[in-house]
């Protein structure tokens, strides 16, 4: 820094493609650091290095942070930029900030120098301060890439890419630059294992009304499968190719792009004579609404997913007190148990398997270190998921290993009753996530007890677990724009979390339908679409209403008939159990 005359420099935790999981090539932030979180911002001035992050990582960013120098900040607002107000009110007029512009959005650029121009600080995205010093850095992935199947995908590669040069002539553009991983994927119809949990490799794609060009490392696409795409009118190029192609784009030609999702060193590829049309990204919106093979696919995975689950939390409730049970090792045999399912291709995030205590860590990652053994008392927070060829799955279950108290009985009720309010209910075309998220949150704040995350999220077909534009939530995160669709698959999770004790959350995953239609106008509703069964020892049915329990009945019955089948005689007799009328 001080060679390079800069006075501070921000290290985010993106990568050129703004992922959320990113290949350790790119995992800058965590090696400074050693916070291993998916969310932190670290800035590093002359006399001072701080890690800013939210609620969902406190615990966990005060432990991996001990003893490296770097303070913890707690950001007040999750999801803001609040490490800029920090750097406009303790750098001097006339200081230089770096950050490598690679790593940084077109539209986080504008937003970062907007907030420390009124403090006269300068910005400079063309230094990677970082890579001068990482001289172990990790190479970038050379996986081979395959093929997604239309018998799983519903739609070709050759349609959806017709889809897109419909949509680019409407709009008067001659190119669409995609840059986000999960993006090519579902446009191509291709998969890979580039980004831990997430079936994308890296690459980069433009699009022409004529062309379809890929840009990533061509030894990663098997021969056959890059003849078959060629003969389909898609060609292939270095993936570091494309800022010389974008650079050579003629006079009088238009690009879309997205500026949340394009790095700002690509913008300064493209050539100033050209017109930059900006848009949420076109293929988000389009992968966002699930066609029906996807959505049939989705629900037989369900079923797949709620039998590993009912085999796991049988075993956890025949074995607990008897052998020893770790987070790890529990985590490890949900997973066993998912493998014996068809088409499983691995785990969709890293799992949080948290007992006790660590239950209140919102995002805490198990490993060999931190993992305790499980024991015949307090509560056990479980949130995995699942990628299979048919589709992707996100489960959190919360139950008691042992007496329950009255606090706890409300505040998993409280929770639950969030799930269900947003799961129930009924509203008008055009509702936006925002709006719903007091229904998730109104049971809790009546007794005064809040969560710090969103409510719910997109969630990809065996693609990214957290998927756009559609979210439940405050509105500090996620497109506040974005209305739900029919089509759209969405997260509900409302949570509550007490430091030292225990977290309590029930996620399902839910798919928007059409409800009804009438003089007031068409109405969508949710169906449920993840199958497993909801811990009644932690349920307070006084806190219940009528409706509430209604919905819980017919739940537990629709689990009870579409998993049973699948079951042995042990594992029927348990789940008859667990799903009964409350």
């Amino acid at each position: 820094m001080a060679d390079n005359g800069l006075d501070a420099c921000i290290i985010p935790s993106t990568d050129p493609h703004m992922g959320e999981y990113i290949p350790s090539h790119w995992s800058t932030r965590e090696w400074v650091s050693g916070f291993t979180g998916s969310a932190g911002t670290v800035i590093i001035t002359m006399n001072f290095a701080g890690l800013w992050t939210d609620s969902r990582y406190f615990l966990q960013a005060e432990e991996q942070l001990e003893g490296s120098g770097i303070e913890l900040v707690k950001l007040v607002i999750p999801h803001t930029p609040e490490h800029l107000i920090w750097l406009a009110n303790n750098l001097k007029n006339g200081a230089r900030v770096a950050i490598d512009g690679n790593v940084i959005s077109i539209s986080m650029k504008r937003l970062i120098e907007s907030s420390l121009k009124s403090a006269g600080i300068i910005l400079d995205t063309n230094i990677d301060i970082p890579s001068q010093v990482w001289n172990d850095r990790p190479t970038l992935p050379k996986t081979l890439v395959f093929d997604h199947e239309v018998k799983y995908a519903g739609e070709s590669r050759v349609t959806k890419i017709e889809r897109i040069r419909e949509i680019m002539t409407r709009e008067k553009s001659d190119y669409l630059l995609v840059c986000t991983l999960d993006e090519i994927a579902w446009l191509f119809n291709l998969r890979g294992t580039d980004v831990q949990f997430n079936p994308v490799f890296v690459s980069y794609a433009l699009i022409t009304k004529k062309e379809a060009i890929l840009f990533t490392d061509p030894d990663k696409i098997p021969c056959l499968l890059m003849n078959e795409m060629q003969e389909q009118g898609v060609s292939f190029m270095a993936y570091n190719d494309i800022g010389l192609v974008l650079s050579a784009l003629a006079d009088n030609t238009s690009i879309l792009l997205d500026p949340g999702k394009t790095n700002c060193r690509l913008l300064a590829s493209i050539p100033e004579y050209c017109t930059i049309k900006e848009d949420l990204g076109l293929v988000t919106q389009l992968k966002a609404i699930k066609n029906t093979v996807e959505i049939e696919g989705l629900k037989k995975v369900m079923i797949k997913d709620g039998v590993a689950w009912v085999k796991f939390l049988h075993w956890l409730n025949t074995n607990i007190g008897k052998t020893k049970i770790t987070e790890l090792s529990a985590a490890q045999k949900l997973e066993s148990y998912r493998a014996e399912q068809d088409h499983y291709q691995g785990a969709s995030f890293y799992p949080i398997s948290s007992f006790s205590h660590h239950g209140a860590i919102v995002h805490y990652s198990v490993d060999e270190n931190s993992s305790i053994e499980l024991k015949p008392e307090s509560i056990y927070l479980c949130d995995t998921g699942g990628h299979y060829l048919d589709g992707t799955t996100d489960t959190t279950r919360t139950v008691t290993l042992g007496k329950v108290t009255e606090q706890q009985r409300s505040d998993f009720t409280l929770a639950l009753k969030g799930t269900m309010g947003v799961s129930m209910l009924r509203f008008p075309k055009g509702t936006k996530g925002y709006q719903m998220d007091i229904l998730a949150r109104k049971a809790l704040w009546d007794f005064g007890l809040n969560y710090g995350h969103g409510t719910g999220h997109g969630v990809g077909f065996f693609l990214n677990v957290h998927e756009g534009p559609q979210t439940i939530g405050s509105g500090a995160s996620g497109h506040m724009s974005t209305a739900m669709q029919p089509g759209m698959v969405t997260s509900v999770e409302p949570a509550i979390y007490r430091d030292g004790q225990y977290g309590m959350r029930t996620e399902n995953v839910t798919l928007v339908i059409e409800d009804i239609e009438n003089e007031f106008g068409t109405f969508y509703c949710f169906e449920t679409l993840t199958l497993a069964p909801i811990d009644h020892n932690l349920i307070n049915p006084e806190l219940l209403s009528p409706k509430e329990k209604e919905w819980l009945n017919a739940y537990h019955q629709d689990v009870f008939k579409k998993l049973g089948p699948a079951l042995n005689e042990d594992e029927l007799m348990w789940l008859k159990e667990s799903t009964r009328t409350i």
